[in-house]
C-alpha cells in the first residue's frame, strides 16, 4: 500500500450497532492510481470523505471524492480528461465473523471481504482503488466522432483538406507505373 493516510484506527468509533464516526482525509495519489489507457495525475490531492458506522459483525466504511482521471484518445492521441464522483461502501469485518468462516464451495467469495486489522484499524486504499479503476474507461475518446490520424503521414484528419491523399503504388507494379507517368491511380490509406 501507497501510504498510510488511508489506515484508519477505530478506535474513537462507538461499537454499539448503529453508532458513526466521520473523517475527512487527504491522500496524495500515487503513481499507479489507475490503469495504462487513463490514471489519476500523480501527485495530485484527492479530498476523501469518510464515514464509518458500527454493523453486526464489522463496521460499514463509506468513501466520497473526485477525480480527474486523464489518458489518451486511442484515435488521435490528443489528451482526454474526465471528471468522476467516486463512491463506495464496504463492509470490514471483524476477525473470526461468521461471513469470513465458509464452506469449501464460497472460499473465493471469502477473499473478497474486507477484514478490520490489528490494533483495530482498517485500511481503505484498496476499496477507493477499486472504485476508481472501476471509472476508468479503457478506450478514451476526445469526441464519440474522433476520426483519428491518417495512417499514412500521421497528421489529424480533422486538421487536413477534405481532398487529402496518398498516392499508393503496389512495389511490385512500381516499375510498370513509372511507364505510365502520373497517372498512377490515387488512392487513401
Amino acid at each position: 500500500m501507497s501510504e498510510k493516510a488511508l489506515t484508519l484506527s477505530l478506535a474513537r468509533l462507538p461499537r454499539a450497532l448503529g453508532s458513526t464516526l466521520h473523517e475527512d482525509i487527504t491522500w496524495i495519489a500515487p503513481d499507479d492510481l489507475g490503469t495504462p489507457s487513463m490514471s489519476v495525475e500523480p501527485g495530485t490531492p484527492l479530498d476523501v470523505s469518510v464515514d464509518l458506522t458500527s454493523v453486526e459483525d464489522g463496521v460499514l466504511v463509506q468513501v466520497a471524492t473526485s477525480v480527474d482521471l486523464v489518458g489518451e484518445c486511442v484515435r488521435c492521441l490528443d489528451e482526454v480528461r474526465e471528471h468522476h464522483d467516486v463512491t463506495s461502501a464496504e463492509v470490514y469485518f471483524e476477525p473470526g465473523a461468521p461471513a469470513l468462516t465458509t464452506s469449501d464451495d464460497e472460499d473465493e467469495d471469502a477473499d473478497d471481504l474486507f477484514v478490520i486489522g490489528e490494533r483495530d484499524t482498517i485500511d481503505i486504499e484498496t476499496q477507493l482503488r477499486d472504485a476508481i479503476v472501476t471509472l476508468v474507461d479503457p478506450r478514451p475518446l476526445c469526441s464519440s466522432d474522433c476520426a483519428g490520424l491518417c495512417d499514412v503521414c500521421g497528421e489529424k484528419w480533422v486538421d487536413l483538406p477534405a481532398d487529402h491523399e496518398h498516392v499508393v503504388i503496389d512495389p511490385r507494379l512500381a516499375s510498370l507505373a513509372s511507364l505510365l507517368g502520373e497517372s498512377a491511380e490515387p488512392g487513401r490509406s
